[in-house]
């Protein structure tokens, strides 16, 4: 039986912390999140600080962690890239990713 972290659909929060180009930055993430079949969304909350929600397999999302903290025009900005509340769920409460405008 394959464990369920790695196969299943996982849900997370995700803080990301750092001094990058805005646009550029979402521009980047969200692509890369489509690519690899992450569905959610990522939202700026300050100046230097974004905040969303990941769904997809545990190992594409630690995968999708690695490639941002390792993204060449991004290492220096990029201070934190932090995973909270993972957890399994049955299905995707969203349809793709995207980038959330600041309420």
């Amino acid at each position: 039986m394959p464990d369920k972290k790695e196969s299943g659909i996982m849900s997370c929060d995700i803080e990301i912390k750092g001094k990058v180009p805005k646009e550029a930055f979402e521009v980047f993430t969200a692509a890369q999140a489509k690519t690899m079949g992450l569905r959610g969304y990522i939202s700026q909350v300050s100046e230097e600080s974004w905040k969303g929600v990941l769904q997809g397999e545990g190992k594409v999302i630690e995968a999708f962690k690695k490639l941002i903290m390792a993204a060449a025009e991004y290492v220096e900005a990029i201070k934190e890239f932090v995973i909270k509340n993972l957890k399994a769920i049955e299905d995707y409460t969203y349809k793709t990713f995207e980038v959330k405008k600041k309420a």
